[in-house]
């Protein structure tokens, strides 16, 4: 098992807005933990972080990567993780795999609509969490006001350090926990042993410890006890107590740093080993074997389970990114796949960045390890021995919320396309692909339009191909509104040899919407001979595929046939089923035929100063709200929306409420659609109605 401890273990998702400073936070860690020569710079960082053309393009983080670094006796396993929303469920199995979160805020934005969303994570699974300000050498830093806006966030925030100015700038932190500074060395790797603190930061210092020293004791019953009998706590109780109450999510510290200078850097390093929870500290991990709710405790003597974080492909192959949950994970090893029972051969383990990987012997229980050429096992899926195997309890992924086509100018390319769209959803679980109601044409849908203009320049790059996105064929269905009875279809022709003949009459009646389509006989003494009544059903239900009005299916109707015509040479099964096509679509035209557009149900949460644009919009689409529920700042809000409308709904929604709401949707029902949506739709069909086109 080498020498490292899982006491001594420490996995951090380092997550926040986007431009918040996460990325390059981690540099400067690395940076002062010596693990890079140089801070690297955006487009260029030295751990191999944001290395994609596309991340160095946009300068920003579109995958989760993993960093590796050794501080004071302690591993630390940095979690990089995407902050533009449309790349959540990486953030999100980040999130999953850390033992804490290091929460980034920048001291000039302050909180943003990731920061909230993020936020309510953290309170909802309880995980354990920090907070580091960045930024805070910034001309225009908030350092106070952004500190009170995480306060509001309702996060039990204590602040642990006190910040020191240099004039109107700040160049360093006293931690009141420690009570050690670092102050006045910007260029922090020449000076990591701490300094005497300044004797006008003392009074300032005093009293932020005091009220550390009352944060803590207010979270645990013996260490109150002892504050009201004592008043104080000995530096060991503090330092053991915010431990523990970090572990349990009770507490949540917060500091100051600066990347680019940097300085708070070996504060946050200290405090990311001394106050974020181990495996040990944290209870068994959940999940389920053959449908039993089972555990896997997080010790390396315990069976081995593991889960994969992330998948890349490249020119050199599959990368899978481990988080080892239980036990020890050896190279040449052989687990299964617990969902699907397949089996992969462990080969090399390797610990770091893509960029510089190490081989080690093993890992054990808290590690997060890079292991080469998985065959089958995919992102999320969890890893086990085959006597012991369990499904371990991670995210599910989010609902895609933004749908295009994929237009390519190349009819020959669109197998290559398909077949890169495919290894990028491998890497990317929040992306869907698939094909739209005709069956032909390739659609995308992910977490917004970002998301899907990033998977289009990828796509572009991997496959070399000219490829666009457009809107996607919406799967509309068709109807009627009216009965109509006793209508002809007939099919007559006579030829050299045997002719065709056959006649049927039908009714035609609307059906209760979602009942489909029902097929009634109705034919009394013999004029539709029996061998040929399932002949006319045929035809109707190739009518029914082919539509009336747009080419759209038609459903929720009932057929009865009634009478007919027969002769004793000429009629076949080919004759009835011409005759049952063309009956339908006679009596259909004449029973008030609609289109039917699919209604999704909507459900939104949106500040609560935002309801009335929110609700106005979705009128404006067709919609209809039927629930609305104010709660504090926030306002929860039921409706309906046709799904032609939720196509572009994600950017107009972070419009109306400048990026804090939020929604999930999913099917509920058809409806007819309005006027002036089914003329737009026949329009663009191209449909011709009138054609018959049964010989």
């Amino acid at each position: 098992m080498g020498s490292l401890r899982p006491e001594n273990i420490r996995s951090i998702a380092v997550v926040g807005h986007k431009g918040a400073g996460k990325t390059a936070l981690i540099e400067a860690m690395g940076y002062i933990a010596k693990a890079l020569p140089r801070l690297g710079k955006p487009g260029d960082r030295g751990l191999g972080l944001d290395d994609t053309p596309e991340e160095k393009s946009h300068l920003a983080t579109f995958e989760t990567r993993v960093a590796s670094l050794n501080w004071a006796g302690a591993r630390l396993y940095l979690l990089d993780t995407p902050g533009e929303a449309g790349f959540f469920t990486e953030t999100q199995m980040a999130f999953a795999a850390a033992d804490a979160v290091l929460l980034v805020v920048s001291a000039r934005a302050g909180v943003e609509t990731g920061t909230e969303k993020l936020a309510r994570l953290v309170l909802e699974s309880k995980k354990p969490c920090l907070v580091a300000i960045t930024r805070c050498d910034d001309e225009q830093a908030r350092v106070e006001e952004v500190v009170q806006q995480v306060r509001d966030l309702k996060e039990p925030i204590t602040v642990v350090e006190v910040p020191h100015h240099k004039g109107a700038a700040l160049d360093g932190v006293v931690n009141v926990a420690s009570m050690k500074a670092w102050v006045g060395h910007p260029e922090a790797p020449d000076h990591t042993e701490p300094d005497s603190i300044p004797e006008e930061m003392t009074e300032e210092v005093r009293r932020t410890r005091e009220k550390l020293v009352d944060d803590v004791a207010g979270t645990d019953d013996a260490l109150t006890e002892h504050y009201l009998n004592d008043g104080d706590l000995k530096a060991g109780e503090l330092k053991e107590g915010e431990h523990r109450a970090v572990a349990r999510g009770a507490l949540v510290p917060v500091l100051y740093t600066s990347a680019t200078a940097p300085f708070g850097i070996v504060a946050l390093l200290d405090a990311l080993v001394d106050f974020a929870p181990s495996p040990v500290d944290l209870p068994a991990w959940k999940g389920t074997h053959e449908g039993i709710a089972v555990t896997r405790e997080r010790k390396p003597d315990a069976p081995l389970s593991a889960f994969v974080v992330k998948t890349r492909l490249d020119a050199h192959g599959r990368m899978s990114l481990l988080r080892v949950v239980s036990g020890t994970l050896k190279p040449e090893s052989f687990l299964i796949c617990a969902s699907t029972q397949e089996k992969e051969r462990i080969g090399a383990i390797q610990v770091g960045t893509l960029k510089e990987a190490k081989a080690v012997t093993d890992a054990i229980a808290g590690e997060l390890v890079l292991v080469p050429k998985l065959k089958t096992a995919r992102t999320g899926e969890t890893l086990c021995e085959e006597k012991q195997p369990v499904v371990l309890d991670v995210p599910q992924r989010p609902i895609t919320l933004f749908s295009r086509a994929v237009i390519s100018s190349a009819k020959a390319s669109d197998d290559k396309i398909a077949q890169v769209l495919h290894t990028l959803h491998e890497e990317d679980p929040g992306l869907q692909v698939g094909y739209g109601a005709d069956g032909h044409q390739l659609v995308m849908s992910g977490l917004g339009a970002v998301h899907l203009d990033v998977t289009l320049e990828r796509l572009k790059r991997r496959a070399n191909v000219d490829v666009k996105l457009g809107p996607p064929r919406v799967e509309y269905r068709e109807t009627i509104t009216k009965t109509v009875k006793n209508v002809e279809g007939k099919q007559k022709k006579q030829t050299g040899g045997h002719g065709q003949f056959g006649v049927v009459y039908v009714d035609v009646e609307p059906l209760e919407r979602g009942a489909g389509f029902v097929f009634e006989d109705a034919v009394v003494g013999g004029s539709v001979p029996r061998q040929f009544i399932g002949s006319v059903k045929k035809g109707v239900e190739r009518a029914l595929k082919r539509g009336i009005i747009a080419g759209y299916p038609v459903v929720d109707v009932k057929v009865r046939l009634v009478d007919g015509k027969s002769h004793s040479v000429d009629s076949s099964d080919a004759a009835f089923q011409i005759a049952g096509y063309r009956g339908f679509l006679a009596a259909a035209r004449q029973a008030g035929p609609a289109l039917l557009e699919p209604v999704a149900k909507l459900s939104l949460t949106v500040p609560a100063e935002s309801m009335g644009d929110v609700i106005g919009d979705v009128a404006s689409r067709n919609g209809s709200v039927h629930g609305r529920e104010v709660t504090g700042d926030a306002a929860e809000i039921q409706a309906h929306l046709p799904f032609a409308q939720l196509m572009d709904y994600e950017p107009t929604l972070s419009a109306h409420t400048r990026g804090r709401g939020r929604f999930t949707f999913a099917f509920d029902h058809y409806d007819v659609a309005p006027p002036t949506t089914q003329a737009k739709v026949i329009r663009e069909s191209g449909f011709n109605a009138a054609e018959d086109d049964e010989d």
